[in-house]
């Protein structure tokens, strides 16, 4: 319980914006690679 289960996605995309590095790509991108973020953080976390 308590562990990470998914990405905000909206907290990404704005904290891309204010560093400039918003583009399609990683609108694309992102949901492909939220399961292989949220693997990896249950990981360290075990």
């Amino acid at each position: 319980m308590g562990g990470v289960y998914a990405v905000d996605f909206a907290a990404v995309l704005l904290l891309a914006d204010a560093m400039g590095a918003l583009n399609p790509l990683l609108v694309e991108l992102l949901p492909e690679v939220e399961p292989i973020i949220v693997r990896a953080y249950a990981r360290h976390s075990d």
